[in-house]
């Protein structure tokens, strides 16, 4: 179906692409100067846990800094695409826990993090987030935080392997500040914490993948030398088997789903549902933003996997992805 149009599944009824986005693009212009004038602390934004019996949760943590500009309220209008298409890989249980991310050493609200849900409640649940588009401007976000918190605070005891994906444009601090992880999340910890040792953390509970918003327009196709530097970091995270980059918003869901198709191997339906609603051009930006993601095939079945076990790191025996840098 054409997102165009409006979407008519289930309790999504009559739902307008059109009017949603109008709707949190209000939201969005509004809802840092609600939560001051309100006095909304950080508290309140940040679960003390999260935790779903959902057999296949699905995490999404959106950096919210200034650079970001629409992709949240692009994201949120495709909301019924996203669940109902989501189901269609992960199942009918599928939860998803919408988190928000920004800078712990200049914004009031460096994490948020609203509970699993599903329906009509994402709706409600991703209007929650407060979108302060600050940022301290120096090419780090506080995405180490989301991963700290992600891997000791979401309890998903039915879950075969949840699925985490960043949607952001900058890099990462190098370690986990100790204060911020008491003050912030909860966390102590006695040892300097590296987030490439976070990183190995959590990558042994969730499959995590970066859909990657380039942070300088170069014109051209390439990456300047402060994307080069970012990418680079994220790839000794991640790998670039794990890495999409996308240099638009309107494609954000349709590389959700190719990364739930790769995760399920379902790349075959998913291209063939991708060509049939979207138009040559959108398919395109889609299946270049995952050529990297795609390149491994005969992945797993995940319903055949335990807990703990990734489904990307040892994907059928293809070889390793290139690097973009």
């Amino acid at each position: 179906m054409s997102e165009s149009g409006d979407y008519d599944p289930g309790p999504w009824g009559g739902y307008d692409f059109k009017s949603a986005r109008k709707s949190y693009d209000a939201h969005v212009g509004r809802s840092y100067s609600d939560a001051v004038r309100t006095g909304k602390d950080l508290d309140e934004m940040l679960e003390k846990k999260v935790s779903t019996k959902s057999t296949s949760p699905l995490v999404i943590a959106c950096d919210v800094t200034g650079s970001m500009g629409d992709w949240p309220a692009t994201m949120f209008s495709k909301l019924p695409y996203l669940e109902n298409e989501g189901k269609e890989y992960l199942g009918k249980d599928m939860e998803i826990c919408f988190a928000a991310i920004g800078d712990a050493y200049s914004d009031k609200y460096p994490l948020q993090v609203r509970p699993f849900t599903k329906g009509k409640d994402l709706e409600k649940r991703m209007k929650e987030l407060v979108i302060e588009g600050g940022g301290g401007g120096q090419t780090s976000e506080s995405y180490d935080l989301a991963a700290l918190y992600f891997a000791n605070n979401a309890d998903m005891p039915n879950a075969i392997k949840p699925i985490l994906i960043f949607i952001g444009d900058e890099g990462l601090y190098e370690h986990v500040d100790k204060q911020q992880a008491k003050n912030i999340i909860g966390i102590n910890f006695e040892e300097r914490l590296s987030t490439k040792q976070l990183f190995e953390q959590l990558k042994t509970k969730y499959s995590v993948y970066l859909v990657r918003k380039p942070y300088e327009n170069t014109g051209r196709d390439g990456m300047s030398s402060t994307d080069q530097r970012i990418y680079k970091q994220w790839e000794e995270l991640l790998g670039a088997e794990n890495i999409s980059i996308l240099p638009e918003p309107g494609r954000v869901v349709d590389v959700i789903f190719g990364i739930l198709a790769k995760e399920t191997n379902r790349i075959d339906y998913f291209r063939d549902e991708l060509t049939g609603r979207q138009k040559p051009d959108q398919v395109k930006t889609v299946l270049k933003a995952l050529e990297t993601i795609h390149c491994i095939e005969g992945a797993p079945d995940r319903k055949k996997l335990k807990a703990g076990m990734s489904v990307t790191r040892n994907a059928g025996g293809g070889k390793p992805t290139k690097s973009l840098v």
